[in-house]
Parts: structure tokens; sequence; C-alpha cells
């Protein structure tokens, strides 16, 4: 499912539509229930259960056709292989350069829509957090792949329970997924800020500029003593002038 929401939420930014509101929510809502039921038709037809291919938006990245005509044309290509196998062998005498160069623009694609969608988010303290344990962990997952063989350590006959662990463990050392549960679970638990962005950097005055102004004070201060001395003599001046002319 988490797989299924990446990779639309992918598809609509390469295809140029919107990421978020009610449209949005409907493409994601109706892509998990196809895959779902994608998954369901493949378990009843005795096969390895599909999902989204994240290529795909690599594809649309690099030829900017995001028709859905074209999307119904590549499934009857993909029946018609299905049925008749010469066609799939012209797949197979494509060299295997021409293959490795292909797929690594559309994974490098991939990758940069990633990007693309997370620099869209306004990065608060609460999602960088979120970001950085869901990164750390994932990469952590990908780089030591065996982390997880040492949790389970069965060694008995039971195949069932023994394919359960083997099930686990493949699930756990999957760097993708451990992010996405990390990242679901901090999402669920962290609250969300009220103020939706990181707090004002107050700069506080260094010890020149607070000496600077105490001085730019008592200068104001000292005018302020001058000029009520200036005009207290100015007053006496005009009180003693008619008493000296009386005289």
């Amino acid at each position: 499912m988490m797989e299924a929401i990446g990779d639309i939420t992918a598809t609509c930014d390469v295809s140029r539509l919107d990421v978020e509101g009610p449209v949005f929510d409907t493409r994601i809502q109706g892509g998990v229930l196809a895959d779902g039921l994608n998954g369901l038709i493949a378990g009843l037809c005795t096969i390895t259960p599909m999902s989204v291919f994240a290529q795909n938006n690599g594809v649309i990245s690099l030829t900017r056709c995001a028709n859905r005509k074209a999307g119904y044309c590549c499934c009857f290509f993909l029946v018609l292989m299905g049925i008749f196998s010469k066609f799939a062998a012209a797949l197979v005498a494509i060299p295997s350069a021409v293959l490795g160069g292909m797929t690594t623009f559309l994974f490098a694609s991939v990758t940069v829509s990633g990007m693309r969608i997370i620099s869209t988010v306004k990065f608060t303290r609460r999602n960088r957090f979120i970001l950085s344990a869901a990164l750390a962990l994932g990469v952590g997952a990908t780089l030591v792949p065996e982390w997880f063989s040492f949790v389970f350590t069965y060694r008995g006959n039971n195949k069932a329970k023994k394919g359960l662990i083997d099930a686990v463990e493949l699930v756990m050392v999957t760097g993708f997924v451990i992010a996405g549960f990390i990242a679901l679970i901090l999402n669920l638990a962290l609250k969300e800020e009220e103020d939706g962005v990181d707090g004002e950097i107050i700069e506080l005055p260094s010890s020149t500029s607070r000496s600077r102004r105490g001085k730019e004070v008592e200068e104001e201060g000292g005018n302020e003593v001058e000029s009520s001395n200036h005009f207290s003599h100015k007053l006496k001046d005009v009180e003693e002038g008619p008493v000296a002319k009386n005289d």
C-alpha cells in the first residue's frame, strides 16, 4: 500500500497534476483499490501478486506523455507478449547495454521525482525529524541487510513456521519498507505544530552593540540634562527681567 501511494503521488507529479486536494485523494483511493484487486486476481491465477511499477514514472518524465491511451496500448502489448512468446522474445533480444542505459535514467528519474515531492513539504522541526529518522534507519537496513537475521533463530523442521520467519526477514531487510514504517509510526505519534514553520530566529545583541547602545543612551541623557539646564536659565532670566526694570 505504501509503495502504491508513493508511486501514484510521483505519477501525478510527473504528469503535472495536483498532489494534494480532494481530486488527488480520489486518485490515491482508486489506485490502492486497483492494486489490491490486481493482487487478489493474481493469487487466484496461482501467480505471485502484482504491484505498481515505479519505473513508469521515469518513462512519463522522459517522454512527457501521460495520456491514458498510451497506457492502454502498453497493456495491449503486454497481454499480446504474454500470449505469444515470439513477441516477448523480441524484447529478450535487446542488448543488455541498451536496457542498462535505459533503466539507469529511469531509476534516477524516479529518485528525482521523490526528491521534488519532498521539497514541496514545509520543513518544520517535526517533518525534519520524521524524515531524518526514516532515512537513517532505511539506509542503515540497506547497507547492513543481515541485521535482522539474528532476531529469529528457529532451526526446527516446521516448514510453515520457517516460511513465515523467512517472509518477515525478507520484509525487514528491505530499506524502503523500514523507512516507510518508521515515517508512518512517527507521523501518527507526533502531533502537528500549530505554526507550521520553524520558530523565528531572534538575534541577541552582542556586547559591542550593547555598549554602543548604552553610550547612545548616556549621550541622549546628557543632552536632555543640558537642554533642561538651558531652559531653567532662560526661565530665570525672564523672571529677573521685569524686576530689574521696576527698580
